[in-house]
């Protein structure tokens, strides 16, 4: 038992060390518990078949289907057209929307769908994205808390208790607390939290008139009698480039792959450059170098394409988290290059080449409309720009639509099939209707969710065989026991709450529900106050940007500061955990 405690607690300070990503850390947790024989490969292979994988990965493809059809856009859209004259008004009308849906879908796409949304509009009407992004994410987990299929967490408890022969949860048992919460939540971001929100510029309003940049793309071809060949970029003799950048090099009609500046150019190369109107012209007077073709400047050759800048975050899914941006040779696989990488409130503008990259960094990217069109629709990325640019498929809206819905009415007239049953029935229903590709499917599954749940599964049912479950909540008993099993529940909550600001809610579910089970027994009441008290404080994760999702996507993209969320998340999550510790026990009794 002190063994199995021990590597929870190793797993668990490495998850902060955050060195290695935390599904890592879940699964080597899992590893180690099989070789030491705590676990038998029977047991350890068991958490493969837990119906909250599969309703997790299943809820994720659905949500794909809906914002890959544009069903979620519609909304969107029908935003763009508020009559509001400031941010104020806009998040009274925004905020209840955005709730609303994701007590349906999951808060992440949610999210991911609204963002480029609030960012445009307030780009266009002269307002700050710091006001809205922190309150769309914040509405996004009030709705979560609404619905079994509001948030993985919410899935995960209810697998967990089943699992222990506790009855699941039902698809609107929630409710009661949650459209509380939600009501409650909502009031203070419109007051207290309202005036507690930063006014700060993002990003891309750091560069000035960076969205209307009168830069532009053109080619420029080496000719034989170039003074630049044979030299590199670094040259004195190339000073007639350093006023422009530099994208690509074509050499034979193929792109050159390496360090630019450290490139002999040759006769014939194509040189693909970006630049103000002056900097072509200086281009153009340069020895041996002639546009392609030489007229009007080169610039109706690449039929006068604009430099476009906008924002982008590196999504949950993106497979270049933890390469360098030079490992990636980012500008010759996107087309794009990068201004500048925005984290944690920093601004990285030198040296970003050698930065690896990380969930939720914001990057200023520049290039030619082709360039961002593929981006949109590129899953390593999240655009914060132009969302009209991305390829949806309307005319399969209303498929996604009716399957989402016979998934959750189904789920409340019959109870021969598991709701995890219908989640995957509905995946794959979509999928084979054309709402999204086979390909789109598997990219819609946030692997690294599933495997910290395999993994920190692995770790439940490790503390559960072995008595380290029992001995935790014994532990707890004896400190706030004497209270009350009130009291208890109360721990419980601020306990889950305090987790959450470490390590990821989903986590903190998985360790949390089987403990609180045993607790629950033990002073003989009803573990069902203490499900739900488990399941109200893991979402309650507003004072960091760490333990949520939704506040990760914002963090930088708003341009928040970590002690932002301290300062307007913090008295939000106190608010939570005295509602929860005090209407739970209400709407759910300890007993008869």
């Amino acid at each position: 038992m002190f063994l199995t405690l021990g590597i929870t607690l190793v797993v668990f300070v490495v998850m902060l060390w955050e060195k290695i990503p935390v599904d890592q850390t879940a699964l080597l947790g899992l590893c180690i518990l099989l070789l030491t024989g705590i676990l038998t490969p029977e047991e350890a292979f068991q958490v493969f078949s837990n119906e909250a994988v599969i309703t997790v990965a299943s809820m994720f493809v659905l949500s794909a289907a809906l914002d890959r059809t544009g069903a979620i856009d519609q909304v969107g859209q029908w935003m763009n057209r508020l009559p509001a004259k400031n941010e104020f008004q806009l998040l009274c009308w925004a905020l209840p929307i955005v709730a609303l849906c994701s007590a349906f879908i999951n808060n992440t796409p949610v999210v991911v769908v609204f963002m480029p949304v609030l960012i445009g509009l307030a780009a266009r009407r002269g307002w700050t994205s710091s006001k809205l992004l922190m309150p769309l994410s914040f509405a996004a987990i009030f709705g979560g808390t609404c619905t079994l299929i509001g948030t993985s967490t919410n899935i995960l408890i209810s697998a967990t208790a089943h699992s222990h022969g506790e009855p699941a949860l039902g698809m609107f048992e929630l409710a009661p607390i949650g459209l509380i919460l939600t009501i409650v939540g909502l009031i203070y971001l419109l007051t207290f939290g309202w005036k507690a929100l930063p006014d700060r510029e993002t990003l891309s309003e750091l560069i000035q008139d960076g969205a209307d940049s009168k830069e532009y793309l053109t080619e420029a071809v080496i000719q034989e009698d170039s003074p630049l060949v044979g030299k590199t970029l670094s040259d004195k003799v190339a000073s007639s480039l350093k006023s422009v950048r530099l994208l690509d090099v074509r050499r034979n009609g193929e792109t050159v792959v390496g360090a630019l500046n450290e490139l002999a150019l040759q006769p014939g190369d194509v040189l693909r450059v970006i630049g103000g109107l002056d900097s072509v012209i200086k281009i153009k007077e340069a020895k041996g170098v002639e546009f392609k073709p030489s007229t009007q400047l080169g610039l109706e050759a690449v039929g006068q394409q604009k430099a476009k800048i906008v924002e982008t975050v590196i999504g949950p899914n993106s497979e270049l988290l933890g390469k360098s941006v030079k490992q990636i040779n980012f500008r010759q696989r996107f087309g794009a290059l990068i201004l500048a990488i925005h984290r944690h409130g920093v601004n990285i503008r030198q040296n970003f080449e050698q930065v690896r990259l990380r969930f939720g960094d914001t990057l200023l990217l520049e290039g030619s409309e082709n360039s961002i069109q593929k981006l949109s629709n590129n899953r390593n990325f999240l655009l914060l720009s132009d969302p009209a640019l991305k390829e949806k498929r309307t005319h399969r809206a209303w498929v996604a639509v009716l399957v989402t819905a016979l998934v959750i009415v189904l789920s409340q007239i019959q109870s021969e099939i598991p709701f995890s049953g219908l989640a995957f029935s509905g995946a794959t229903l979509v999928t084979l209707l054309g709402c999204l590709d086979t390909e789109d499917a598997y990219r819609a599954v946030q692997w690294r969710v599933i495997f910290l749940i395999l993994g920190t599964l692995g770790l439940g049912v490790a503390l559960e065989k072995t008595g380290g479950a029992e001995w935790m909540a014994e532990g707890i008993l004896k400190a706030l026991g004497g209270w009350g099993p009130r009291i208890v529940l109360s721990g419980f909550i601020f306990l889950a709450v305090a987790m959450t600001v470490f390590i990821s809610n989903n986590a903190v579910a998985v360790l949390l529900t089987p403990i609180a089970i045993s607790a629950a027994h033990a002073m003989d009441v009803d573990p069902r106050p203490f499900l739900i008290g488990v399941a109200v404080g893991a979402s309650a994760s507003f004072s960091t940007p760490i333990g949520y999702q939704t506040n990760s996507l914002i963090y930088s993209a708003g341009g928040y500061l970590f002690r932002d969320f301290v300062r307007v998340g913090g008295p939000l999550t106190v608010i939570f955990w005295i509602l929860g510790s005090w209407l739970i026990p209400v709407i759910w009794p300890f007993g008869p």
